[in-house]
Order: structure tokens, then C-alpha cells, then sequence
């Protein structure tokens, strides 16, 4: 004969007692722990079962000979990840939850696995999404076992649950809710340049597969080309090239025509990252593509520092000199082309002459440049640095 017995989920009280008995220690020195494990196993006595047994496995608990009783360090099991059998379990339950919970946490799975505190408070900011904190939702996200906060972090429990919320959100509403994360946070960003990025990569995840009017598009390459120089800056060159690409995807064949300058400045930044990076052939074929099209002598500046640049690292040094001293008598600035020492010293002899009797406080009194030709010379010596 079979007999069939229906067990509920043990409650944290019905945890502290198993845990009391089991490791022969009074209830308010498990109370702590068993907490930890109701939140990671929701309770499911299997999971419990399982949980305790990899938290002992992975040396999170062990027996004491010395003290003769169980320790362990709470914050330390807290690190341990849930089962994907409680993934699953909460995964299933989701529909369950308060609305406003489920949107909160809709919006945190377009972030991937986690969020940090300080975009929560910009997208919270006015209310511009939610009718509600979204701060408090997230708190009981943490209660729910679904998120768990981990300093300025709040951070999906388990992959699958992140999964699972962020394939609940129909595919049509997902890309629309992408875009409006994205213009909230590229609204807040000012000159916040990792606001911005944030704000692009979810404008970016809209954009995929979107038929745009030529409007949209313009803005989303400008956009784009923002974050491209913010990334350049901080010397993330594969992340500013996804930028560039992005931006060139989204303009019209005739773009040299219809956004000569955008064009322009997208194509320069693919040069010079190209350049970082050492691939010759993508930068030569960059230049060709803008000093065929550019307007003129002054927009060819920074196509030609680079052409110089890669004239060199292709070991071809006299066609690199003869290139900028090329640029340079066309601004009125006249070189010779073979340079000896005496040469040098004697310019350096002159410069010292003229300024021998002028203070650093004199030179800073002096007016500012406003020769046009002088000014893109010295735009062009400091980018040939």
C-alpha cells in the first residue's frame, strides 16, 4: 500500500526549530541562519535539504573540534547562489506577484542581471515610468528572493529568473520599453557619460529590427556618436566601434549629403579607433572614404594626422613626412625637408632670443591666437602627438 503525503513549505520559524534540533544549538543561535536559508529555498523542504548540504560541501558550515559545535558565517552563505530548482519554483510563481513588483522588476531584467542603486533613482525620478517607488518594490524583490541587494547592487537571484521575467514581457512591448528606459535615462544624463551609455545600449536594443523614420535615425546616430567619443575617452575602443557601427547602420546611403558633419565625425572616430587598435586596412579604408567626400581643406585635418599616422606604422616614413609637411605649407607653415642639428639648434637659438626677456606672466597676458591658418596648424601638430 502507497501512501501519499502532502508537505507544505516550512515556514522560518519551522526552519530555526529543524536547524535547533539538528545541530544541537539553542534557537536564537540558528535564528539568523535560518533565515538565510528560508529566503534562498523559499521554504521547500527538499531545497532546504539541498541547501544544507552544499553549504557544508562548499566548507560555508563546518563542525568545530575545538569548540564542539557547528559554526558558520552568515555572510558568507549569503554569497551562495539559489538552486536552479528554487530558480524554477519563483520563476513559476512571478504571475503571482503584486503588479507593481512585476513591472519593477520587468524594467531591472531590460538591465541584464543587475542595477545599480543610482539609475533605480534617475528612472525613479519624477515617475517618469512607475506611478510608485520603485525602490520600494525592489525591497520586496529582496524579500521574494527574486533580486538580492549587494551594496549599490540589486541583482537577479538566479539566471533563470532573469530570463524568465524579461521573456514575460510580450517581444513588441519589450523593444517600446527599451526605448522608453532609454530616452528616461538619456533625458537625466547630462554630461554623465556612463548615464549616456546606458541611456544608447538600451536605445540601441529598440532599434534592432526597427523601420525608423529619417528623424529618429538622425538622432539615435547622434546619440550614438556621443557615446562612441565618451567610450574613446575612456579607452573602451571596442565598445566605442559598436558605437560607430551603430550610428553608420542608421544613416541613408546619401548620408555625405544629408548629414555631412555626423557622417564626417563617424568616420573619423572608426579611423582613430581603428588606429588604436592596429588594423591598417579598416583605417585606409575610412580615409578613402572621407577624403573623397570632404568638403574641405580644414575638415581633411584629422583624416590627415591619421593618414600620417598610418603611412608610419606601415614603416613608410619619408611619404609620412612629405604628407605633413605637405598640410603644413598649405596653412603657411614652410619645413624643409631634410632637417640636420645645426638646423635646430639655431631655430632653438632664435626662440630663446625672442624670449629671454618675457616673463610666464607676460605669456599668459598675451591675446589669444586668432590667425585661422596658425590655429589649424597647431590643431594639426597636436593631433600628429
Amino acid at each position: 500500500r502507497v501512501a501519499k503525503l502532502d508537505i507544505r513549505e516550512l515556514g522560518q520559524n519551522d526552519i530555526g526549530k529543524f536547524l535547533s534540533d539538528t545541530l544541537c544549538l539553542p534557537l536564537r543561535h540558528v535564528r539568523e541562519l535560518a533565515r538565510l536559508v528560508h529566503t534562498k529555498t523559499r521554504g521547500n523542504p527538499f531545497f532546504v535539504n539541498q541547501f544544507l548540504k552544499t553549504i557544508i560541501h562548499n566548507q560555508m558550515m563546518q563542525f568545530s573540534v575545538k569548540s564542539r559545535r557547528w559554526e558558520w558565517e552568515c555572510d558568507v552563505i549569503d554569497t551562495q547562489m539559489i538552486s536552479d530548482g528554487v530558480a524554477e519554483l519563483l520563476a513559476t510563481r512571478f504571475n503571482e506577484l503584486p503588479l507593481p513588483l512585476m513591472q519593477t522588476v520587468m524594467i531591472t531584467s531590460c538591465f541584464g542581471s543587475q542595477i545599480d542603486e543610482s539609475t533605480v533613482n534617475l528612472l525613479n525620478a519624477g515617475h517618469q515610468l512607475l506611478p510608485f517607488e520603485m525602490e520600494d518594490a525592489l525591497k520586496l524583490a529582496v524579500k521574494e528572493g527574486i533580486v538580492e541587494k549587494a551594496g549599490p547592487l540589486y541583482q537577479f537571484t538566479h539566471d533563470l529568473i532573469r530570463q524568465t521575467i524579461y521573456e514575460t514581457i510580450p517581444a513588441n512591448e519589450r523593444k517600446l520599453l527599451h526605448q522608453t528606459v532609454g530616452s528616461v535615462l538619456l533625458r537625466s544624463a547630462a554630461n554623465d557619460s556612463a548615464v549616456h551609455l546606458l541611456a544608447v545600449d538600451q536605445i540601441n536594443t529598440y532599434c534592432q529590427g526597427e523601420v525608423l523614420g529619417p528623424g529618429e535615425r538622425s538622432h539615435v546616430a547622434r546619440i550614438n556618436a556621443t557615446a562612441a567619443k565618451y567610450a574613446i575617452a575612456a579607452s573602451s575602443f571596442e565598445q566605442a566601434r559598436s558605437y560607430v557601427s551603430a550610428g553608420m547602420r542608421l544613416l541613408d546611403t546619401n548620408r555625405w549629403d544629408e548629414e555631412y558633419s555626423l557622417t564626417l565625425q563617424l568616420y573619423e572616430m572608426s579611423a582613430s579607433i581603428s588606429c588604436f587598435n592596429g588594423e591598417t586596412d579598416d583605417m585606409a579604408s575610412c580615409l578613402r572614404e572621407v577624403i573623397a567626400n570632404v568638403r574641405s581643406f580644414e575638415d581633411s585635418l584629422t583624416s590627415s594626422s591619421l593618414l600620417a599616422k598610418l603611412l608610419a606604422a606601415s614603416h613608410k616614413y619619408p611619404e609620412a613626412i612629405k604628407n605633413c609637411l605637405s598640410i603644413l605649407s598649405a596653412l603657411g607653415e614652410e619645413f624643409p625637408e631634410e632637417i640636420s642639428l645645426p638646423f635646430v639648434l639655431s631655430e632653438l637659438s632664435v626662440i630663446q632670443t625672442t624670449l629671454a626677456n618675457i616673463s610666464v606672466n607676460q605669456v599668459k597676458l598675451l591675446p589669444e591666437m586668432t590667425d585661422k591658418s596658425k590655429l589649424n596648424a597647431m590643431k594639426f601638430l597636436s593631433m600628429l602627438c
